[in-house]
Protein backbone atom coordinates (compact mmCIF):
# COMPACT_ATOMS: atom_id res chain seq x y z
CA UNK A 1 0.00 0.00 0.00
CA UNK A 2 1.72 3.08 -1.05
CA UNK A 3 1.30 6.55 0.86
CA UNK A 4 -2.19 8.27 1.15
CA UNK A 5 -0.99 11.59 2.07
CA UNK A 6 -1.12 14.61 0.02
CA UNK A 7 1.53 16.56 1.83
CA UNK A 8 4.93 15.68 1.72
CA UNK A 9 6.81 15.27 4.87
CA UNK A 10 10.48 14.12 4.70
CA UNK A 11 12.78 14.00 7.72
CA UNK A 12 16.31 13.52 8.81
CA UNK A 13 17.12 10.80 11.80
CA UNK A 14 20.48 11.04 13.30
CA UNK A 15 21.78 9.10 15.79
CA UNK A 16 23.62 11.02 18.29
CA UNK A 17 27.05 9.28 18.32
CA UNK A 18 29.30 11.47 16.50
CA UNK A 19 29.22 14.82 14.93
CA UNK A 20 27.35 15.98 12.25
CA UNK A 21 29.55 15.07 8.96
CA UNK A 22 29.48 16.11 5.50
CA UNK A 23 27.71 12.73 4.07
CA UNK A 24 24.96 13.18 6.96
CA UNK A 25 24.27 16.86 6.71
CA UNK A 26 23.96 16.29 3.04
CA UNK A 27 21.21 13.46 3.72
CA UNK A 28 19.44 16.00 5.95
CA UNK A 29 19.91 19.05 2.80
CA UNK A 30 18.58 16.59 0.07
CA UNK A 31 15.47 16.13 2.78
CA UNK A 32 15.28 19.74 3.44
CA UNK A 33 15.15 20.87 -0.19
CA UNK A 34 13.12 18.18 -1.08
CA UNK A 35 10.70 19.26 1.58
CA UNK A 36 10.51 22.78 0.29
CA UNK A 37 10.52 22.33 -3.38
CA UNK A 38 7.28 20.66 -2.97
CA UNK A 39 5.64 22.89 -0.31
CA UNK A 40 6.24 20.37 2.55
CA UNK A 41 7.78 19.37 5.97
CA UNK A 42 10.69 18.53 7.10
CA UNK A 43 11.18 16.81 10.38
CA UNK A 44 14.22 16.19 12.88
CA UNK A 45 14.11 12.61 14.41
CA UNK A 46 16.91 11.61 16.79
CA UNK A 47 17.54 7.93 16.78
CA UNK A 48 19.55 7.25 20.19
CA UNK A 49 18.29 3.65 20.90
CA UNK A 50 21.52 2.54 20.49
CA UNK A 51 22.02 3.35 24.56
CA UNK A 52 25.70 2.57 24.16
CA UNK A 53 27.26 4.68 22.03
CA UNK A 54 24.43 7.58 21.95
CA UNK A 55 25.46 10.90 24.11
CA UNK A 56 23.77 13.76 25.24
CA UNK A 57 27.19 16.18 23.74
CA UNK A 58 26.44 14.42 20.46
CA UNK A 59 22.96 15.48 20.13
CA UNK A 60 23.44 19.25 20.93
CA UNK A 61 26.47 19.17 18.42
CA UNK A 62 23.93 17.66 15.64
CA UNK A 63 21.16 20.24 16.52
CA UNK A 64 24.36 23.21 16.73
CA UNK A 65 25.31 21.66 13.16
CA UNK A 66 21.71 21.48 11.57
CA UNK A 67 20.85 25.18 13.00
CA UNK A 68 24.62 26.57 11.33
CA UNK A 69 23.50 25.13 8.01
CA UNK A 70 20.05 26.97 8.06
CA UNK A 71 18.07 23.99 7.94
CA UNK A 72 14.99 24.31 10.40
CA UNK A 73 13.12 21.82 10.97
CA UNK A 74 9.13 21.73 10.88
CA UNK A 75 8.97 19.13 13.85
CA UNK A 76 11.09 17.68 15.87
CA UNK A 77 13.27 19.11 19.38
CA UNK A 78 12.63 21.96 20.44
CA UNK A 79 9.91 22.78 18.17
CA UNK A 80 7.41 19.92 18.94
CA UNK A 81 4.80 18.62 16.92
CA UNK A 82 1.56 16.87 16.84
CA UNK A 83 3.22 13.23 16.08
CA UNK A 84 5.58 13.45 19.51
CA UNK A 85 8.07 12.67 20.77
CA UNK A 86 10.79 12.83 18.12
CA UNK A 87 13.48 11.30 20.32
CA UNK A 88 13.54 7.46 19.95
CA UNK A 89 13.79 6.74 23.84
CA UNK A 90 11.07 8.46 24.67
CA UNK A 91 9.01 6.42 22.51
CA UNK A 92 9.47 2.80 24.34
CA UNK A 93 6.13 2.16 24.97
CA UNK A 94 4.75 3.02 21.54
CA UNK A 95 7.25 0.08 20.28
CA UNK A 96 6.12 -2.26 23.29
CA UNK A 97 2.70 -1.78 21.63
CA UNK A 98 3.59 -2.54 18.58
CA UNK A 99 5.47 -5.36 19.38
CA UNK A 100 2.91 -7.18 21.21
CA UNK A 101 0.41 -6.83 18.35
CA UNK A 102 2.89 -8.88 16.46
CA UNK A 103 3.73 -11.56 18.56
CA UNK A 104 0.14 -11.69 19.56
CA UNK A 105 -0.56 -11.82 15.33
CA UNK A 106 2.34 -14.96 15.08
CA UNK A 107 4.11 -12.49 12.93
CA UNK A 108 6.98 -12.09 15.68
CA UNK A 109 8.42 -14.20 18.57
CA UNK A 110 10.90 -14.09 21.83
CA UNK A 111 14.53 -16.28 21.05
CA UNK A 112 15.77 -17.13 24.22
CA UNK A 113 18.97 -17.90 22.19
CA UNK A 114 22.43 -16.46 24.00
CA UNK A 115 24.71 -15.13 22.08
CA UNK A 116 27.50 -17.51 22.41
CA UNK A 117 25.16 -20.03 20.96
CA UNK A 118 24.51 -17.42 18.09
CA UNK A 119 28.11 -16.72 18.01
CA UNK A 120 28.62 -20.56 17.57
CA UNK A 121 26.37 -21.18 14.93
CA UNK A 122 27.89 -17.96 13.43
CA UNK A 123 31.91 -19.03 13.42
CA UNK A 124 30.61 -22.57 12.01
CA UNK A 125 28.54 -20.90 9.01
CA UNK A 126 31.45 -18.99 8.44
CA UNK A 127 33.59 -22.00 8.37
CA UNK A 128 31.86 -23.76 5.78
CA UNK A 129 31.76 -20.39 3.38
CA UNK A 130 28.21 -19.94 3.58
CA UNK A 131 26.10 -16.64 4.67
CA UNK A 132 24.61 -16.90 8.69
CA UNK A 133 20.84 -16.87 9.10
CA UNK A 134 19.10 -17.54 12.33
CA UNK A 135 18.04 -21.04 11.90
CA UNK A 136 14.61 -20.16 13.81
CA UNK A 137 15.27 -22.52 16.79
CA UNK A 138 12.44 -20.78 18.90
CA UNK A 139 9.81 -20.00 16.31
CA UNK A 140 8.11 -22.63 17.29
CA UNK A 141 8.31 -22.78 21.04
CA UNK A 142 5.04 -23.48 22.60
CA UNK A 143 3.69 -20.77 25.27
CA UNK A 144 4.44 -22.88 28.03
CA UNK A 145 8.00 -23.25 27.23
CA UNK A 146 8.08 -19.45 26.67
CA UNK A 147 6.24 -18.77 30.08
CA UNK A 148 8.66 -21.19 31.16
CA UNK A 149 11.92 -19.01 30.05
CA UNK A 150 10.44 -16.09 30.91
CA UNK A 151 9.99 -17.13 34.96
CA UNK A 152 13.41 -18.24 34.91
CA UNK A 153 14.43 -14.96 33.77
CA UNK A 154 15.71 -15.67 31.14
CA UNK A 155 17.24 -12.80 28.42
CA UNK A 156 15.21 -12.05 25.13
CA UNK A 157 14.84 -10.60 21.67
CA UNK A 158 11.92 -10.40 19.42
CA UNK A 159 12.77 -11.74 16.06
CA UNK A 160 10.44 -10.99 12.85
CA UNK A 161 8.87 -13.71 11.19
CA UNK A 162 10.31 -13.37 7.95
CA UNK A 163 7.62 -14.22 5.26
CA UNK A 164 9.11 -16.00 1.75
CA UNK A 165 9.03 -13.69 -0.65
CA UNK A 166 10.19 -11.29 -3.44
CA UNK A 167 10.69 -7.77 -1.99
CA UNK A 168 10.81 -4.86 -4.73
CA UNK A 169 12.47 -1.49 -3.92
CA UNK A 170 10.97 1.02 -6.10
CA UNK A 171 13.88 3.53 -5.53
CA UNK A 172 13.44 7.03 -6.75
CA UNK A 173 17.08 7.26 -7.44
CA UNK A 174 18.61 3.62 -8.25
CA UNK A 175 15.02 2.09 -9.83
CA UNK A 176 13.91 -1.39 -8.71
CA UNK A 177 16.05 -3.42 -6.43
CA UNK A 178 14.94 -6.79 -5.92
CA UNK A 179 15.56 -8.96 -2.73
CA UNK A 180 15.00 -12.57 -2.16
CA UNK A 181 13.45 -12.50 1.90
CA UNK A 182 15.09 -15.86 2.15
CA UNK A 183 18.19 -14.73 1.95
CA UNK A 184 17.26 -11.95 5.01
CA UNK A 185 16.10 -14.87 7.72
CA UNK A 186 14.31 -14.06 11.15
CA UNK A 187 15.94 -11.00 12.17
CA UNK A 188 15.63 -9.44 15.59
CA UNK A 189 13.29 -6.66 15.69
CA UNK A 190 13.95 -6.03 19.62
CA UNK A 191 16.90 -6.49 21.32
CA UNK A 192 17.82 -8.04 25.13
CA UNK A 193 18.05 -4.62 26.74
CA UNK A 194 14.34 -4.10 25.79
CA UNK A 195 15.52 -1.38 23.36
CA UNK A 196 13.94 -1.73 19.67
CA UNK A 197 16.45 -2.42 16.39
CA UNK A 198 17.18 0.43 13.72
CA UNK A 199 14.83 -1.36 11.35
CA UNK A 200 12.14 -1.87 13.15
CA UNK A 201 12.00 1.64 15.27
CA UNK A 202 12.04 3.56 12.35
CA UNK A 203 9.60 1.62 10.37
CA UNK A 204 7.13 2.55 13.07
CA UNK A 205 8.26 6.20 13.94
CA UNK A 206 8.04 7.05 9.60
CA UNK A 207 4.60 5.73 9.80
CA UNK A 208 3.24 7.12 12.70
CA UNK A 209 5.08 10.55 11.70
CA UNK A 210 3.34 10.03 8.23
CA UNK A 211 6.33 10.21 6.54
CA UNK A 212 6.06 9.92 2.79
CA UNK A 213 9.57 10.03 1.41
CA UNK A 214 12.95 8.21 3.12
CA UNK A 215 15.74 10.16 1.62
CA UNK A 216 18.64 8.52 2.99
CA UNK A 217 22.56 7.54 1.80
CA UNK A 218 22.99 4.13 -0.84
CA UNK A 219 24.33 2.33 2.21
CA UNK A 220 20.57 1.90 3.90
CA UNK A 221 19.65 0.37 0.20
CA UNK A 222 20.09 -3.34 2.11
CA UNK A 223 17.82 -2.29 5.50
CA UNK A 224 15.40 -1.38 3.08
CA UNK A 225 13.56 -4.94 2.40
CA UNK A 226 13.53 -5.17 6.06
CA UNK A 227 11.21 -1.99 6.61
CA UNK A 228 8.91 -3.13 3.62
CA UNK A 229 8.77 -6.57 5.34
CA UNK A 230 7.59 -4.46 8.76
CA UNK A 231 5.83 -1.99 6.93
CA UNK A 232 3.49 -4.60 5.11
CA UNK A 233 3.23 -6.65 8.36
CA UNK A 234 1.39 -3.91 10.20
CA UNK A 235 -0.87 -2.61 6.79
CA UNK A 236 1.41 0.59 7.08
CA UNK A 237 1.32 2.37 3.96
CA UNK A 238 4.72 2.77 2.18
CA UNK A 239 6.92 5.51 1.76
CA UNK A 240 8.85 5.97 -1.48
CA UNK A 241 12.26 5.38 -1.03
CA UNK A 242 15.47 7.42 -2.53
CA UNK A 243 18.85 6.75 -1.81
CA UNK A 244 21.25 8.87 -2.60
CA UNK A 245 24.96 7.98 -4.14
CA UNK A 246 27.99 7.71 -2.11
CA UNK A 247 30.06 10.05 -1.37
CA UNK A 248 33.93 8.98 -2.16
CA UNK A 249 37.24 11.11 -2.07
CA UNK A 250 38.71 12.37 -5.17
CA UNK A 251 41.00 9.07 -5.15
CA UNK A 252 37.38 7.01 -5.37
CA UNK A 253 37.40 5.84 -1.86
CA UNK A 254 34.59 6.19 0.79
CA UNK A 255 34.29 9.12 2.68
CA UNK A 256 35.17 7.66 5.91
CA UNK A 257 38.87 8.68 8.57
CA UNK A 258 39.33 11.08 5.81
CA UNK A 259 38.79 14.68 4.68
CA UNK A 260 34.77 14.33 4.45
CA UNK A 261 33.87 12.74 7.43
CA UNK A 262 35.23 15.72 9.45
CA UNK A 263 32.33 17.54 11.12
CA UNK A 264 30.65 20.42 9.10
CA UNK A 265 31.12 22.66 12.05
CA UNK A 266 34.78 22.75 11.00
CA UNK A 267 34.13 24.07 8.03
CA UNK A 268 31.95 27.34 10.05
CA UNK A 269 35.51 27.29 12.03
CA UNK A 270 37.33 28.17 9.10
CA UNK A 271 35.00 30.29 7.75
CA UNK A 272 32.57 29.33 5.03
CA UNK A 273 29.54 30.93 5.08
CA UNK A 274 27.12 28.59 5.52
CA UNK A 275 25.02 28.94 2.13
CA UNK A 276 28.17 28.02 0.32
CA UNK A 277 28.56 24.50 2.03
CA UNK A 278 24.41 23.97 1.21
CA UNK A 279 24.95 25.01 -2.27
CA UNK A 280 28.31 22.52 -2.46
CA UNK A 281 26.78 19.88 -0.85
CA UNK A 282 23.34 20.09 -2.99
CA UNK A 283 25.67 19.25 -6.21
CA UNK A 284 27.58 16.07 -4.24
CA UNK A 285 25.10 13.61 -6.71
CA UNK A 286 22.74 16.13 -7.74
CA UNK A 287 22.31 18.72 -10.94
CA UNK A 288 20.22 21.49 -11.50
CA UNK A 289 18.11 21.61 -14.59
CA UNK A 290 19.90 24.34 -16.25
CA UNK A 291 23.48 22.81 -15.03
CA UNK A 292 23.94 26.02 -13.06
CA UNK A 293 26.31 25.30 -10.07
CA UNK A 294 26.09 28.67 -7.89
CA UNK A 295 22.62 29.30 -6.83
CA UNK A 296 21.18 31.26 -3.68
CA UNK A 297 19.20 29.69 -1.40
CA UNK A 298 15.58 30.40 -2.70
CA UNK A 299 16.49 28.87 -6.22
CA UNK A 300 17.84 25.60 -4.21
CA UNK A 301 14.30 25.72 -2.37
CA UNK A 302 12.36 25.87 -5.50
CA UNK A 303 14.12 23.72 -8.24
CA UNK A 304 15.48 20.86 -6.43
CA UNK A 305 13.94 17.48 -7.21
CA UNK A 306 15.57 13.87 -5.94
CA UNK A 307 14.74 12.32 -9.11
CA UNK A 308 17.55 14.63 -10.70
CA UNK A 309 20.02 12.79 -8.82
CA UNK A 310 23.00 10.31 -10.40
CA UNK A 311 23.39 6.90 -8.89
CA UNK A 312 27.02 7.07 -9.92
CA UNK A 313 29.41 8.29 -6.70
CA UNK A 314 29.38 12.04 -6.07
CA UNK A 315 33.34 12.85 -5.49
CA UNK A 316 33.92 15.39 -2.54
CA UNK A 317 36.99 17.23 -3.71
CA UNK A 318 37.53 20.04 -1.24
CA UNK A 319 40.75 18.49 0.24
CA UNK A 320 44.23 18.67 -2.22
CA UNK A 321 45.61 15.10 -3.10
CA UNK A 322 47.66 13.84 -0.11
CA UNK A 323 51.63 13.15 -0.84
CA UNK A 324 52.00 9.29 -0.55
CA UNK A 325 54.01 9.15 2.52
CA UNK A 326 51.06 11.22 4.64
CA UNK A 327 48.07 8.80 3.21
CA UNK A 328 48.86 6.27 6.97
CA UNK A 329 49.28 9.37 9.10
CA UNK A 330 46.90 11.86 8.86
CA UNK A 331 43.80 11.24 10.71
CA UNK A 332 41.03 13.92 9.47
CA UNK A 333 38.52 12.80 12.13
CA UNK A 334 41.30 14.18 14.44
CA UNK A 335 42.53 17.93 12.76
CA UNK A 336 41.26 20.95 14.21
CA UNK A 337 39.91 23.97 12.19
CA UNK A 338 43.67 25.38 11.68
CA UNK A 339 44.35 21.84 11.02
CA UNK A 340 42.43 21.03 8.01
CA UNK A 341 42.68 24.69 6.61
CA UNK A 342 46.42 23.09 5.83
CA UNK A 343 44.35 20.96 3.17
CA UNK A 344 42.38 23.55 1.64
CA UNK A 345 44.70 25.50 0.05
CA UNK A 346 43.95 24.29 -3.28
CA UNK A 347 41.25 26.11 -5.65
CA UNK A 348 38.35 23.80 -5.23
CA UNK A 349 34.54 24.37 -6.37
CA UNK A 350 34.03 24.89 -2.94
CA UNK A 351 36.28 27.72 -2.49
CA UNK A 352 35.31 29.12 -5.72
CA UNK A 353 31.52 29.23 -4.25
CA UNK A 354 32.82 30.78 -0.90
CA UNK A 355 34.75 33.62 -2.84
CA UNK A 356 31.90 34.70 -4.89
CA UNK A 357 29.29 34.95 -1.71
CA UNK A 358 32.30 36.31 0.00
CA UNK A 359 32.44 39.23 -2.50
CA UNK A 360 28.44 39.74 -2.91
CA UNK A 361 27.24 39.43 0.52
CA UNK A 362 26.19 43.01 1.83
CA UNK A 363 29.41 44.01 3.53
CA UNK A 364 27.51 44.36 7.28
CA UNK A 365 26.75 40.14 7.28
CA UNK A 366 30.16 39.72 6.53
CA UNK A 367 31.23 42.14 9.22
CA UNK A 368 29.12 40.20 11.73
CA UNK A 369 30.13 36.89 10.64
CA UNK A 370 33.95 38.02 11.00
CA UNK A 371 33.67 38.73 14.66
CA UNK A 372 34.68 35.34 15.61
CA UNK A 373 37.95 35.86 13.52
CA UNK A 374 38.97 38.96 14.66
CA UNK A 375 38.79 37.98 18.90
CA UNK A 376 42.26 36.95 19.10
CA UNK A 377 43.35 39.29 16.27
CA UNK A 378 45.80 42.27 16.74
CA UNK A 379 43.27 44.57 15.90
CA UNK A 380 42.45 47.53 18.28
CA UNK A 381 39.19 46.33 20.71
CA UNK A 382 36.59 48.86 19.29
CA UNK A 383 37.15 47.31 15.81
CA UNK A 384 36.42 43.92 16.73
CA UNK A 385 32.52 44.02 17.31
CA UNK A 386 32.22 44.12 12.90
CA UNK A 387 30.15 46.81 12.74
CA UNK A 388 33.10 49.89 12.98
CA UNK A 389 32.86 51.40 9.86
CA UNK A 390 36.81 51.51 9.24
CA UNK A 391 36.66 47.50 9.79
CA UNK A 392 34.13 47.18 6.87
CA UNK A 393 35.80 49.76 4.53
CA UNK A 394 38.90 47.36 4.92
CA UNK A 395 37.25 44.25 4.81
CA UNK A 396 35.49 45.51 1.64
CA UNK A 397 38.81 46.21 0.22
CA UNK A 398 39.68 43.15 1.19
CA UNK A 399 36.96 40.41 0.53
CA UNK A 400 37.60 39.61 -3.01
CA UNK A 401 41.34 37.67 -1.87
CA UNK A 402 39.01 35.32 0.34
CA UNK A 403 38.18 31.76 0.20
CA UNK A 404 37.07 31.84 3.67
CA UNK A 405 37.16 34.24 6.81
CA UNK A 406 39.80 33.31 8.99
CA UNK A 407 42.06 34.32 5.88
CA UNK A 408 40.57 38.06 6.53
CA UNK A 409 42.81 38.88 9.80
CA UNK A 410 46.40 39.15 8.89
CA UNK A 411 44.73 41.60 5.85
CA UNK A 412 43.27 43.67 8.71
CA UNK A 413 45.76 43.91 10.81
CA UNK A 414 47.99 45.34 7.96
CA UNK A 415 46.14 48.58 8.73
CA UNK A 416 46.50 49.49 12.24
CA UNK A 417 50.33 47.88 12.39
CA UNK A 418 52.07 50.69 13.96
CA UNK A 419 55.74 48.87 14.91
CA UNK A 420 56.72 47.55 11.64
CA UNK A 421 59.11 45.57 11.32
CA UNK A 422 61.18 43.14 8.00
CA UNK A 423 58.81 39.78 8.39
CA UNK A 424 61.79 38.06 7.45
CA UNK A 425 65.77 38.28 6.18
CA UNK A 426 64.24 37.32 2.51
CA UNK A 427 61.85 40.00 2.81
CA UNK A 428 64.83 42.55 3.79
CA UNK A 429 67.16 41.15 0.95
CA UNK A 430 64.40 42.20 -1.62
CA UNK A 431 65.76 45.87 -1.30
CA UNK A 432 69.13 45.12 -0.25
CA UNK A 433 69.96 42.86 -3.81
CA UNK A 434 69.99 44.53 -7.17
CA UNK A 435 68.75 47.98 -7.66
CA UNK A 436 65.93 47.59 -4.67
CA UNK A 437 67.67 50.36 -3.04
CA UNK A 438 66.85 52.46 -5.63
CA UNK A 439 63.18 51.32 -6.53
CA UNK A 440 62.36 51.98 -2.96
CA UNK A 441 63.88 55.16 -2.65
CA UNK A 442 62.17 56.39 -6.15
CA UNK A 443 58.90 55.21 -4.56
CA UNK A 444 59.14 57.14 -1.91
CA UNK A 445 59.95 60.24 -3.73
CA UNK A 446 57.01 59.71 -5.99
CA UNK A 447 54.45 59.72 -3.65
CA UNK A 448 55.78 62.50 -1.84
CA UNK A 449 55.91 64.55 -4.60
CA UNK A 450 52.28 63.46 -6.10
CA UNK A 451 49.07 62.91 -3.77
CA UNK A 452 47.18 59.26 -4.90
CA UNK A 453 44.49 58.61 -3.45
CA UNK A 454 43.23 55.46 -5.59
CA UNK A 455 44.42 52.36 -7.05
CA UNK A 456 45.01 53.70 -10.25
CA UNK A 457 47.06 56.66 -9.11
CA UNK A 458 49.22 54.03 -7.22
CA UNK A 459 49.54 51.72 -10.40
CA UNK A 460 50.26 54.61 -12.89
CA UNK A 461 52.84 55.48 -9.78
CA UNK A 462 54.74 52.58 -9.82
CA UNK A 463 54.60 52.73 -13.73
CA UNK A 464 56.47 55.89 -13.55
CA UNK A 465 59.07 54.09 -11.17
CA UNK A 466 60.01 51.15 -13.78
CA UNK A 467 60.80 54.21 -16.48
CA UNK A 468 62.84 55.75 -13.84
CA UNK A 469 64.28 53.07 -12.82
CA UNK A 470 64.60 50.52 -15.47
CA UNK A 471 62.89 48.09 -13.70
CA UNK A 472 59.88 45.71 -14.16
CA UNK A 473 57.58 42.87 -13.12
CA UNK A 474 59.32 41.11 -9.50
CA UNK A 475 62.21 43.75 -9.74
CA UNK A 476 59.84 46.81 -9.11
CA UNK A 477 56.98 45.59 -7.17
CA UNK A 478 58.86 43.17 -5.10
CA UNK A 479 61.06 46.17 -2.91
CA UNK A 480 58.07 48.16 -3.09
CA UNK A 481 55.91 45.97 -1.15
CA UNK A 482 59.11 44.87 0.98
CA UNK A 483 59.46 48.53 1.99
CA UNK A 484 56.18 49.37 2.19
CA UNK A 485 55.06 46.57 4.34
CA UNK A 486 57.89 44.30 5.63
CA UNK A 487 56.97 41.56 3.63
CA UNK A 488 57.11 39.31 0.12
CA UNK A 489 53.58 38.78 -0.07
CA UNK A 490 49.98 40.34 0.49
CA UNK A 491 47.62 42.21 -0.35
CA UNK A 492 47.54 43.69 -4.26
CA UNK A 493 49.34 46.78 -3.44
CA UNK A 494 47.32 49.41 -5.10
CA UNK A 495 44.64 48.64 -3.30
CA UNK A 496 46.65 48.03 0.17
CA UNK A 497 48.50 51.56 -0.47
CA UNK A 498 45.05 53.20 -1.00
CA UNK A 499 43.56 51.76 2.22
CA UNK A 500 46.93 52.37 4.25
CA UNK A 501 47.03 56.36 2.92
CA UNK A 502 49.69 58.55 1.83
CA UNK A 503 51.22 59.85 4.94
CA UNK A 504 50.90 56.31 6.98
CA UNK A 505 52.59 54.70 3.68
CA UNK A 506 55.55 57.72 3.90
CA UNK A 507 55.67 56.75 7.67
CA UNK A 508 56.58 52.56 6.96
CA UNK A 509 58.60 53.48 4.41
CA UNK A 510 61.16 55.65 6.95
CA UNK A 511 61.47 53.38 9.46
CA UNK A 512 62.04 50.67 7.23
CA UNK A 513 64.20 52.56 5.31
CA UNK A 514 67.07 53.60 8.59
CA UNK A 515 66.63 49.71 9.08
CA UNK A 516 68.53 48.92 5.56
CA UNK A 517 70.35 52.05 5.38
CA UNK A 518 68.16 54.22 2.94
CA UNK A 519 67.62 57.98 3.84
CA UNK A 520 64.13 59.73 3.08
Amino acid sequence: MTTPYTEVRTRFAPSPSGFLHVGGARTALFNYLYAKAKKGKFLLRVEDTDQDRSTEASFKIILESLKWLGMEWDEGPGVGGPHGPYTQSERLHIYKEYTAKLISEKKAYRCFCSSEELEGKKKQAESMGIPYLYDGKCSGLSESEINEQINKGTPFTVRFKTPNKLVVVDDMIQGKVKFESKLIGDFIIVKSDGFPSYNYAVVIDDALMKITHVIRGVGHLSNTPRQILIFEAFGFPLPRFAHASEIVGTDGKKLSKRAGATSVLAFRDLGYLSETLRNYMALLGWTSPDGKEYMPDEELCSIFDIERCSKSPATFDVFKKLKEEEKETVDFNKLDAIGLSEYLNQKSKLNWMSNKLIREVPIERLGQEMVPFLVNSNIPAEYKSGTHPTLLSILDSVRVYLDRLIQAPPYIEEFFQEDIQFENEEAKNLILEGNGKKVAKEFYDSITAAAPNNPDDYKNLMASVGEKTGEKGRTLFMPIRSITTGKSHGLELPILFTLLGQEKLKKRMEILGKIVGLAP
